[in-house]
Protein backbone atom coordinates (compact mmCIF):
# COMPACT_ATOMS: atom_id res chain seq x y z
CA UNK A 1 0.00 0.00 0.00
CA UNK A 2 3.15 2.56 0.46
CA UNK A 3 2.61 3.67 -3.50
CA UNK A 4 -0.71 4.98 -2.43
CA UNK A 5 0.88 7.00 0.52
CA UNK A 6 0.31 10.28 -0.70
CA UNK A 7 -3.40 9.54 -1.41
CA UNK A 8 -3.90 8.58 2.83
CA UNK A 9 -5.79 10.57 5.02
CA UNK A 10 -6.15 9.96 8.46
CA UNK A 11 -9.75 9.09 10.22
CA UNK A 12 -11.52 8.62 12.73
CA UNK A 13 -15.15 5.83 12.93
CA UNK A 14 -17.41 7.63 14.84
CA UNK A 15 -20.12 4.51 14.15
CA UNK A 16 -21.43 1.75 12.23
CA UNK A 17 -23.34 1.34 9.02
CA UNK A 18 -26.08 -0.79 8.00
CA UNK A 19 -23.67 -3.42 6.11
CA UNK A 20 -21.06 -3.30 9.03
CA UNK A 21 -18.52 -0.79 7.77
CA UNK A 22 -17.24 1.79 9.86
CA UNK A 23 -18.71 5.52 9.13
CA UNK A 24 -15.94 8.43 9.34
CA UNK A 25 -16.24 11.81 8.55
CA UNK A 26 -14.47 14.03 6.25
CA UNK A 27 -15.26 17.90 6.05
CA UNK A 28 -19.16 16.38 6.79
CA UNK A 29 -19.06 13.67 4.26
CA UNK A 30 -19.58 10.20 5.24
CA UNK A 31 -16.83 8.25 4.64
CA UNK A 32 -17.56 4.37 4.44
CA UNK A 33 -14.54 1.98 5.51
CA UNK A 34 -15.14 -1.66 5.90
CA UNK A 35 -13.01 -3.08 8.88
CA UNK A 36 -12.88 -0.33 11.16
CA UNK A 37 -15.10 -0.32 14.40
CA UNK A 38 -16.20 3.05 15.92
CA UNK A 39 -13.36 4.84 18.08
CA UNK A 40 -10.84 3.43 15.65
CA UNK A 41 -8.56 5.74 14.01
CA UNK A 42 -6.57 4.98 10.75
CA UNK A 43 -4.87 5.74 7.46
CA UNK A 44 -7.17 5.11 4.79
CA UNK A 45 -6.61 5.81 1.13
CA UNK A 46 -9.90 6.73 -0.26
CA UNK A 47 -10.94 4.31 -3.41
CA UNK A 48 -14.42 6.56 -4.14
CA UNK A 49 -15.11 9.83 -3.58
CA UNK A 50 -18.95 10.87 -4.48
CA UNK A 51 -20.47 14.34 -3.69
CA UNK A 52 -22.43 12.77 -1.00
CA UNK A 53 -20.19 10.21 0.33
CA UNK A 54 -16.58 8.33 -0.40
CA UNK A 55 -15.31 4.78 0.63
CA UNK A 56 -11.86 4.04 1.99
CA UNK A 57 -9.36 1.23 2.43
CA UNK A 58 -7.44 1.18 5.70
CA UNK A 59 -3.87 1.21 5.38
CA UNK A 60 -2.73 0.71 8.81
CA UNK A 61 -5.24 1.12 12.35
CA UNK A 62 -3.59 3.37 14.58
CA UNK A 63 -5.40 1.77 17.42
CA UNK A 64 -8.03 -0.94 18.35
CA UNK A 65 -11.86 -0.55 19.97
CA UNK A 66 -11.71 -2.28 23.14
CA UNK A 67 -14.54 -3.93 21.53
CA UNK A 68 -12.84 -5.51 18.77
CA UNK A 69 -11.61 -9.66 19.03
CA UNK A 70 -9.91 -11.68 16.86
CA UNK A 71 -11.93 -13.09 13.84
CA UNK A 72 -12.54 -17.05 14.42
CA UNK A 73 -12.39 -16.88 10.62
CA UNK A 74 -9.47 -16.61 9.00
CA UNK A 75 -10.63 -15.03 5.59
CA UNK A 76 -12.82 -13.02 7.72
CA UNK A 77 -11.55 -9.38 6.02
CA UNK A 78 -11.61 -10.74 2.60
CA UNK A 79 -15.23 -12.44 2.58
CA UNK A 80 -18.36 -10.53 2.60
CA UNK A 81 -20.44 -12.79 4.96
CA UNK A 82 -19.55 -11.92 8.51
CA UNK A 83 -18.39 -8.28 9.18
CA UNK A 84 -19.47 -8.52 12.21
CA UNK A 85 -16.97 -11.10 13.41
CA UNK A 86 -14.33 -8.61 14.46
CA UNK A 87 -17.10 -7.12 17.36
CA UNK A 88 -18.11 -8.73 20.65
CA UNK A 89 -20.90 -10.59 20.99
CA UNK A 90 -22.76 -7.96 23.18
CA UNK A 91 -21.74 -5.07 21.47
CA UNK A 92 -23.29 -6.80 18.02
CA UNK A 93 -26.17 -7.07 19.64
CA UNK A 94 -25.87 -2.99 20.66
CA UNK A 95 -25.10 -2.12 17.66
CA UNK A 96 -28.08 -3.85 15.84
CA UNK A 97 -30.47 -1.97 18.68
CA UNK A 98 -28.82 1.10 17.46
CA UNK A 99 -29.42 0.67 13.81
CA UNK A 100 -33.32 0.01 14.23
CA UNK A 101 -33.39 2.69 16.73
CA UNK A 102 -32.17 5.13 14.17
CA UNK A 103 -34.32 3.84 11.04
CA UNK A 104 -37.26 4.24 13.20
CA UNK A 105 -36.41 7.43 14.51
CA UNK A 106 -35.68 8.57 11.13
CA UNK A 107 -38.45 7.74 9.34
CA UNK A 108 -40.90 7.28 11.68
CA UNK A 109 -40.39 9.74 14.33
CA UNK A 110 -40.53 6.77 17.16
CA UNK A 111 -38.80 7.67 21.03
CA UNK A 112 -35.08 5.14 20.99
CA UNK A 113 -36.81 4.02 23.90
CA UNK A 114 -39.39 2.13 22.19
CA UNK A 115 -36.68 -0.50 20.67
CA UNK A 116 -36.57 -3.03 23.30
CA UNK A 117 -33.12 -4.85 23.84
CA UNK A 118 -32.15 -7.20 20.96
CA UNK A 119 -32.90 -11.03 21.61
CA UNK A 120 -29.48 -13.32 21.34
CA UNK A 121 -29.45 -16.57 18.61
CA UNK A 122 -29.04 -19.54 20.74
CA UNK A 123 -25.85 -20.11 18.35
CA UNK A 124 -23.52 -17.98 17.10
CA UNK A 125 -21.52 -20.07 14.79
CA UNK A 126 -23.07 -22.91 12.88
CA UNK A 127 -26.83 -21.64 12.89
CA UNK A 128 -27.25 -21.39 8.96
CA UNK A 129 -29.14 -24.73 7.55
CA UNK A 130 -28.74 -23.70 4.18
CA UNK A 131 -25.46 -22.39 2.11
CA UNK A 132 -26.04 -21.15 -1.87
CA UNK A 133 -22.27 -21.07 -2.94
CA UNK A 134 -21.43 -20.23 -6.42
CA UNK A 135 -18.89 -22.70 -8.65
CA UNK A 136 -15.97 -21.42 -10.11
CA UNK A 137 -13.03 -23.49 -11.67
CA UNK A 138 -9.22 -22.54 -10.03
CA UNK A 139 -6.32 -24.14 -11.69
CA UNK A 140 -7.92 -27.13 -13.02
CA UNK A 141 -10.46 -27.80 -10.26
CA UNK A 142 -13.48 -26.82 -9.02
CA UNK A 143 -14.24 -24.22 -6.00
CA UNK A 144 -16.89 -22.84 -4.19
CA UNK A 145 -16.99 -19.93 -1.44
CA UNK A 146 -18.38 -16.56 -1.35
CA UNK A 147 -17.72 -13.49 -3.12
CA UNK A 148 -15.17 -10.95 -1.57
CA UNK A 149 -15.77 -7.52 -0.56
CA UNK A 150 -17.10 -5.37 -3.28
CA UNK A 151 -16.31 -7.58 -6.29
CA UNK A 152 -17.46 -10.68 -8.29
CA UNK A 153 -14.60 -12.52 -7.70
CA UNK A 154 -15.62 -15.90 -5.73
CA UNK A 155 -12.84 -17.12 -2.82
CA UNK A 156 -12.74 -20.24 -1.78
CA UNK A 157 -13.96 -21.18 1.35
CA UNK A 158 -12.19 -24.12 3.04
CA UNK A 159 -14.32 -23.90 6.04
CA UNK A 160 -17.19 -21.67 6.80
CA UNK A 161 -18.04 -21.23 10.49
CA UNK A 162 -21.69 -20.07 10.48
CA UNK A 163 -22.50 -23.21 8.66
CA UNK A 164 -24.33 -25.98 10.34
CA UNK A 165 -20.96 -28.26 10.68
CA UNK A 166 -22.87 -31.30 9.24
CA UNK A 167 -23.97 -28.86 6.19
CA UNK A 168 -20.29 -28.27 5.68
CA UNK A 169 -18.97 -31.42 5.97
CA UNK A 170 -21.82 -32.15 3.35
CA UNK A 171 -20.47 -29.67 0.99
CA UNK A 172 -16.88 -30.66 0.85
CA UNK A 173 -17.68 -34.21 -0.25
CA UNK A 174 -20.18 -32.91 -2.75
CA UNK A 175 -17.83 -30.82 -4.02
CA UNK A 176 -14.65 -33.22 -4.12
CA UNK A 177 -17.20 -35.74 -5.50
CA UNK A 178 -17.40 -33.25 -8.88
CA UNK A 179 -13.49 -32.83 -8.62
CA UNK A 180 -13.43 -36.82 -8.71
CA UNK A 181 -16.03 -37.25 -12.04
CA UNK A 182 -13.67 -34.10 -13.47
CA UNK A 183 -16.99 -32.01 -13.74
CA UNK A 184 -16.98 -28.61 -15.36
CA UNK A 185 -17.94 -24.86 -13.98
CA UNK A 186 -20.66 -23.02 -15.51
CA UNK A 187 -19.16 -21.43 -19.17
CA UNK A 188 -21.56 -18.85 -20.02
CA UNK A 189 -20.08 -18.94 -23.86
CA UNK A 190 -21.65 -22.48 -24.07
CA UNK A 191 -24.02 -22.32 -21.18
CA UNK A 192 -23.26 -25.58 -19.51
CA UNK A 193 -21.02 -26.65 -16.65
CA UNK A 194 -22.02 -26.44 -13.13
CA UNK A 195 -22.95 -22.62 -11.42
CA UNK A 196 -23.85 -22.87 -7.55
CA UNK A 197 -24.41 -25.79 -5.30
CA UNK A 198 -27.39 -25.47 -2.82
CA UNK A 199 -27.42 -27.75 0.58
CA UNK A 200 -30.66 -27.32 2.84
CA UNK A 201 -30.88 -29.85 5.76
CA UNK A 202 -32.53 -30.20 9.23
CA UNK A 203 -31.68 -32.95 11.66
CA UNK A 204 -29.58 -35.07 9.13
CA UNK A 205 -31.65 -35.00 6.13
CA UNK A 206 -30.59 -32.64 3.22
CA UNK A 207 -31.44 -31.65 -0.34
CA UNK A 208 -28.95 -31.37 -2.59
CA UNK A 209 -29.19 -28.97 -5.63
CA UNK A 210 -26.96 -28.51 -8.55
CA UNK A 211 -27.22 -25.42 -10.60
CA UNK A 212 -26.29 -25.87 -14.12
CA UNK A 213 -26.63 -24.76 -17.44
CA UNK A 214 -27.88 -27.20 -20.28
CA UNK A 215 -25.65 -30.30 -18.39
CA UNK A 216 -26.96 -34.11 -18.41
CA UNK A 217 -24.99 -35.47 -15.18
CA UNK A 218 -22.77 -38.56 -15.29
CA UNK A 219 -25.20 -41.55 -13.53
CA UNK A 220 -22.09 -42.74 -11.74
CA UNK A 221 -22.10 -39.13 -9.97
CA UNK A 222 -25.60 -39.58 -9.26
CA UNK A 223 -25.36 -42.94 -7.82
CA UNK A 224 -22.26 -41.88 -5.57
CA UNK A 225 -24.01 -38.31 -4.17
CA UNK A 226 -26.90 -40.99 -3.55
CA UNK A 227 -24.49 -42.95 -1.53
CA UNK A 228 -23.34 -40.05 0.60
CA UNK A 229 -25.22 -40.44 4.30
CA UNK A 230 -27.83 -37.78 4.79
CA UNK A 231 -28.60 -36.20 0.85
CA UNK A 232 -32.47 -37.63 0.87
CA UNK A 233 -33.17 -34.97 -2.33
CA UNK A 234 -30.32 -34.74 -5.32
CA UNK A 235 -32.54 -32.23 -8.08
CA UNK A 236 -30.93 -30.74 -11.18
CA UNK A 237 -32.03 -26.60 -11.75
CA UNK A 238 -31.09 -26.04 -15.20
CA UNK A 239 -30.16 -22.23 -15.72
CA UNK A 240 -27.76 -21.62 -18.89
CA UNK A 241 -28.95 -17.91 -18.98
CA UNK A 242 -25.24 -16.27 -18.56
CA UNK A 243 -27.93 -12.41 -18.14
CA UNK A 244 -29.65 -14.09 -15.48
CA UNK A 245 -29.71 -12.94 -11.49
CA UNK A 246 -32.36 -15.60 -10.60
CA UNK A 247 -30.23 -18.54 -8.71
CA UNK A 248 -33.50 -20.69 -9.86
CA UNK A 249 -35.14 -20.97 -13.04
CA UNK A 250 -38.29 -22.78 -13.37
CA UNK A 251 -36.63 -26.40 -15.22
CA UNK A 252 -36.56 -28.74 -12.45
CA UNK A 253 -35.18 -32.55 -12.52
CA UNK A 254 -35.26 -35.11 -9.78
CA UNK A 255 -32.35 -37.27 -10.13
CA UNK A 256 -33.21 -38.82 -7.03
CA UNK A 257 -34.71 -39.27 -3.65
CA UNK A 258 -37.67 -37.32 -2.66
CA UNK A 259 -38.79 -34.00 -3.42
CA UNK A 260 -39.55 -32.95 -0.67
CA UNK A 261 -37.75 -32.10 3.00
CA UNK A 262 -38.93 -32.74 6.33
CA UNK A 263 -38.60 -29.59 9.12
CA UNK A 264 -40.49 -29.49 12.44
CA UNK A 265 -40.57 -26.21 13.79
CA UNK A 266 -42.23 -26.16 17.38
CA UNK A 267 -45.34 -27.69 17.05
CA UNK A 268 -45.48 -27.37 13.68
CA UNK A 269 -45.27 -29.97 10.58
CA UNK A 270 -43.69 -28.35 7.44
CA UNK A 271 -42.87 -30.35 4.39
CA UNK A 272 -40.33 -28.02 1.90
CA UNK A 273 -39.85 -28.36 -2.03
CA UNK A 274 -35.81 -27.32 -2.80
CA UNK A 275 -37.34 -23.88 -3.88
CA UNK A 276 -39.40 -22.88 -1.19
CA UNK A 277 -38.21 -20.27 1.52
CA UNK A 278 -37.21 -21.02 4.77
CA UNK A 279 -35.74 -18.86 7.58
CA UNK A 280 -31.84 -20.08 7.78
CA UNK A 281 -31.78 -20.00 11.24
CA UNK A 282 -34.42 -22.37 12.84
CA UNK A 283 -33.63 -22.14 16.11
CA UNK A 284 -33.57 -18.60 16.43
CA UNK A 285 -36.62 -18.04 14.00
CA UNK A 286 -38.81 -20.46 16.24
CA UNK A 287 -38.24 -17.69 19.49
CA UNK A 288 -39.00 -14.89 16.87
CA UNK A 289 -41.99 -16.55 15.49
CA UNK A 290 -43.11 -17.62 18.95
CA UNK A 291 -43.31 -13.94 20.00
CA UNK A 292 -45.16 -12.63 16.81
CA UNK A 293 -47.98 -14.84 17.69
CA UNK A 294 -47.95 -14.24 21.30
CA UNK A 295 -48.69 -10.30 20.14
CA UNK A 296 -51.72 -11.46 18.56
CA UNK A 297 -55.35 -11.47 20.68
CA UNK A 298 -57.54 -14.02 19.46
CA UNK A 299 -60.09 -13.16 17.01
CA UNK A 300 -62.31 -14.40 13.91
CA UNK A 301 -60.32 -13.42 10.71
CA UNK A 302 -56.26 -13.29 10.64
CA UNK A 303 -54.73 -12.90 7.47
CA UNK A 304 -51.02 -13.18 7.05
CA UNK A 305 -49.39 -11.88 3.66
CA UNK A 306 -46.41 -13.09 2.45
CA UNK A 307 -47.01 -16.31 4.03
CA UNK A 308 -44.78 -18.66 1.83
CA UNK A 309 -45.26 -21.99 2.93
CA UNK A 310 -47.70 -21.32 6.05
CA UNK A 311 -45.11 -21.87 8.85
CA UNK A 312 -46.57 -18.70 10.38
CA UNK A 313 -50.21 -19.08 9.40
CA UNK A 314 -50.05 -22.48 10.91
CA UNK A 315 -48.45 -21.56 14.26
CA UNK A 316 -51.41 -18.97 14.40
CA UNK A 317 -53.94 -21.38 13.81
CA UNK A 318 -55.11 -21.47 17.36
CA UNK A 319 -55.83 -17.43 17.14
CA UNK A 320 -58.68 -17.16 15.01
CA UNK A 321 -61.26 -18.75 13.76
CA UNK A 322 -60.17 -18.39 9.95
CA UNK A 323 -56.73 -17.87 8.86
CA UNK A 324 -55.55 -16.98 4.98
CA UNK A 325 -52.79 -16.76 3.79
CA UNK A 326 -51.94 -14.76 0.84
CA UNK A 327 -48.65 -15.97 -1.50
CA UNK A 328 -47.67 -14.42 -4.73
CA UNK A 329 -45.45 -17.39 -5.79
CA UNK A 330 -47.32 -20.69 -7.30
CA UNK A 331 -45.40 -23.32 -5.84
CA UNK A 332 -44.99 -21.77 -2.43
CA UNK A 333 -49.07 -21.94 -1.80
CA UNK A 334 -48.95 -25.35 -3.13
CA UNK A 335 -46.18 -26.21 -0.65
CA UNK A 336 -48.65 -24.16 2.21
CA UNK A 337 -51.75 -26.13 1.01
CA UNK A 338 -49.79 -29.30 1.55
CA UNK A 339 -48.43 -28.30 5.29
CA UNK A 340 -52.25 -27.19 6.11
CA UNK A 341 -53.32 -31.03 5.27
CA UNK A 342 -50.05 -32.32 6.85
CA UNK A 343 -51.14 -30.42 10.49
CA UNK A 344 -54.98 -30.93 10.16
CA UNK A 345 -55.25 -27.44 9.94
CA UNK A 346 -59.04 -27.18 8.75
CA UNK A 347 -59.48 -23.70 9.69
CA UNK A 348 -56.21 -22.45 7.51
CA UNK A 349 -56.11 -21.96 3.59
CA UNK A 350 -54.10 -19.90 1.10
CA UNK A 351 -54.42 -18.27 -2.27
CA UNK A 352 -52.17 -17.32 -4.52
CA UNK A 353 -51.92 -13.77 -5.96
CA UNK A 354 -50.97 -10.19 -5.18
CA UNK A 355 -51.05 -9.22 -1.54
CA UNK A 356 -52.50 -5.76 -1.90
CA UNK A 357 -55.11 -7.11 -4.26
CA UNK A 358 -56.43 -10.34 -2.70
CA UNK A 359 -56.87 -7.72 0.93
CA UNK A 360 -58.72 -5.69 -0.78
CA UNK A 361 -60.97 -8.93 -2.49
CA UNK A 362 -61.16 -10.19 0.86
CA UNK A 363 -61.95 -6.75 2.21
CA UNK A 364 -65.43 -6.85 0.04
CA UNK A 365 -66.57 -10.24 1.55
CA UNK A 366 -65.41 -10.19 5.00
CA UNK A 367 -64.05 -8.47 8.23
CA UNK A 368 -60.34 -8.40 8.92
CA UNK A 369 -59.48 -8.72 12.44
CA UNK A 370 -55.69 -9.07 12.72
CA UNK A 371 -52.97 -9.00 9.81
CA UNK A 372 -49.35 -10.47 10.03
CA UNK A 373 -46.98 -9.22 7.30
CA UNK A 374 -43.60 -10.57 6.83
CA UNK A 375 -42.01 -8.73 3.23
CA UNK A 376 -39.34 -9.13 1.70
CA UNK A 377 -36.47 -6.31 2.30
CA UNK A 378 -38.14 -4.42 0.24
CA UNK A 379 -41.14 -3.80 2.67
CA UNK A 380 -44.90 -2.87 1.87
CA UNK A 381 -45.25 -1.30 -1.23
CA UNK A 382 -47.54 1.48 -1.90
CA UNK A 383 -50.54 -0.86 -2.88
CA UNK A 384 -50.04 -2.97 0.45
CA UNK A 385 -50.07 0.01 2.81
CA UNK A 386 -53.39 1.50 1.28
CA UNK A 387 -55.14 -2.17 1.52
CA UNK A 388 -54.22 -1.68 5.35
CA UNK A 389 -55.49 1.70 5.31
CA UNK A 390 -59.13 0.98 3.88
CA UNK A 391 -58.82 -2.36 5.91
CA UNK A 392 -57.98 -1.26 9.38
CA UNK A 393 -57.74 -4.80 10.93
CA UNK A 394 -57.68 -3.93 14.77
CA UNK A 395 -54.41 -5.45 15.25
CA UNK A 396 -50.97 -5.72 12.94
CA UNK A 397 -48.04 -7.64 13.42
CA UNK A 398 -45.12 -6.43 11.13
CA UNK A 399 -41.79 -8.95 10.95
CA UNK A 400 -39.14 -6.65 9.48
CA UNK A 401 -35.77 -7.89 7.82
CA UNK A 402 -35.07 -4.14 7.11
CA UNK A 403 -34.83 -1.62 9.19
CA UNK A 404 -35.10 1.32 6.89
CA UNK A 405 -37.84 0.05 4.92
CA UNK A 406 -39.59 -0.33 8.32
CA UNK A 407 -39.41 3.41 9.25
CA UNK A 408 -40.73 3.84 6.21
CA UNK A 409 -43.69 1.80 6.28
CA UNK A 410 -44.51 2.33 9.75
CA UNK A 411 -44.26 6.46 8.95
CA UNK A 412 -47.38 5.85 6.43
CA UNK A 413 -49.66 4.10 9.18
CA UNK A 414 -49.03 5.64 12.12
CA UNK A 415 -52.02 8.66 11.79
CA UNK A 416 -54.46 5.28 12.42
CA UNK A 417 -52.09 2.90 14.39
CA UNK A 418 -49.98 2.62 17.47
CA UNK A 419 -46.64 1.38 17.91
CA UNK A 420 -46.81 -1.27 20.87
CA UNK A 421 -44.12 -3.34 20.91
CA UNK A 422 -40.80 -3.03 19.14
CA UNK A 423 -38.58 -6.16 19.63
CA UNK A 424 -35.29 -7.22 17.49
CA UNK A 425 -33.77 -10.66 17.14
CA UNK A 426 -30.27 -11.27 16.08
CA UNK A 427 -30.81 -14.15 13.28
CA UNK A 428 -28.04 -13.84 11.94
CA UNK A 429 -24.89 -13.34 14.79
CA UNK A 430 -21.91 -11.97 13.14
CA UNK A 431 -23.70 -9.63 10.19
CA UNK A 432 -25.23 -6.82 10.41
CA UNK A 433 -28.17 -8.19 9.98
CA UNK A 434 -31.38 -7.98 12.32
CA UNK A 435 -34.88 -8.61 11.99
CA UNK A 436 -37.71 -6.93 13.41
CA UNK A 437 -41.20 -7.52 15.54
CA UNK A 438 -43.54 -5.18 15.72
CA UNK A 439 -46.99 -5.12 17.17
CA UNK A 440 -49.70 -2.31 16.05
CA UNK A 441 -53.32 -1.79 17.62
CA UNK A 442 -55.88 0.38 15.44
CA UNK A 443 -56.28 3.64 17.11
CA UNK A 444 -58.84 5.54 14.58
CA UNK A 445 -57.84 8.45 12.23
CA UNK A 446 -56.26 11.39 12.94
CA UNK A 447 -55.94 12.44 9.99
CA UNK A 448 -58.56 12.10 6.80
CA UNK A 449 -58.24 8.80 5.45
CA UNK A 450 -56.43 8.92 1.74
CA UNK A 451 -57.83 7.75 -1.19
Amino acid sequence: MEKHRDRTVTVTAKKIGINGEGIAYLEGKPVFVDQLLPGEAAEIVLLDSQPRYAKGQVVKRLNDSPQRVKPQCPVQGRCSGCPFMILKPEPQLQVKRELVQEALIKYAGLPRGKVQPVIASPSRLGYRNQCKLPIREERGRLVNGLFEEGSNRVMPIAHCLIHDPDLEALRKQVLALANQFRLKAYDPKRGTGLRTLVLRGFDGQYQCVLVSGEDSLPKEFIEKLKAIEGITCIMQNINPDKRTRQLFSNRWSLLAGEDRLPVQFGDVRLSLSCASFFQLNRPQALQMMRMAASLIEPCDTLVEAYSGVGGISLMLKEKAKTIIGIEFVPEAVENAKENARLNQAENVRFVCGDAAKEMKKLIRRTKIDAVVVDPPRTGLDGAMIESLRQCQPKQIVYISCNPATLGKNLKELMDLYEVKTVIPFDMFPNTPHVETVIKMTYCGSKKKLRG
